[in-house]
């Protein structure tokens, strides 16, 4: 979603998720179609930010994107692909190898430390941060420094507070989800 608000072919506009370019969300890769399919659905109905959201927690989303991108990151050389066996259904997942771990890290880092963070830095910030992730990734000391410098960086960046909302109601949203199942369960 984000990626797609970068690229143009989404906005927030009153509270609501809209198709601001269905040409360019109909140019989008194939493993997009479901995605696009239920962003079309929902920016045609009368409902909110929130309900707009609700494709998060989509099974079929989430897996087209997972396969489409995963494939595409090992054609690149850049995962492996490894057979899991869950509830006696396998599932291909993509473990990334070390050095692109290594890598995407390295180009964080100096991405947030340049001063000018990128908007996709941007948008893995706020997603690292909402899912209290980045302290997995980086030592106390470091992990300071960093906040710190990407805070000066967007402290006036209203994009940003965007991406913030956005990605704070898309945890929502899973959150709820969540709820939901384990009512469901009980």
């Amino acid at each position: 979603m984000l990626d797609l608000i970068a690229q143009g072919v989404l906005a927030i506009s009153h509270e609501r998720l809209m198709v601001v370019d269905s040409k360019k969300l109909a140019a989008q890769p194939t493993y997009v179609t479901d995605l696009s399919e239920r962003l079309q659905a929902s920016t045609s109905q009368d409902e909110s930010l929130e309900a707009d959201l609700k494709f998060v927690t989509s099974w079929n989303v989430a897996n087209a994107l997972y396969d489409g991108i995963g494939g595409g990151l090992l054609k690149q050389g850049l995962t492996e692909k490894k057979i899991f066996q869950n509830n006696l259904i396998p599932k291909v997942i993509y473990l990334p190898l070390d050095e692109s771990r290594t890598q995407v890290l390295a180009d964080f880092k100096a991405d947030i430390f340049s001063g000018v963070p990128a908007v996709t830095t941007r948008n893995l910030y706020a997603i690292l941060e909402q899912q209290d992730a980045l302290k997995y990734l980086l030592p106390a000391s470091e992990l300071a420094t960093l906040t710190a410098t990407f805070e000066r960086a967007v402290a006036t960046d209203s994009r940003y507070q965007v991406t913030q909302r956005l990605v704070e109601m898309a945890g929502h949203v899973i959150q709820m989800k969540k709820f939901e199942m384990d009512g469901w369960l009980s």
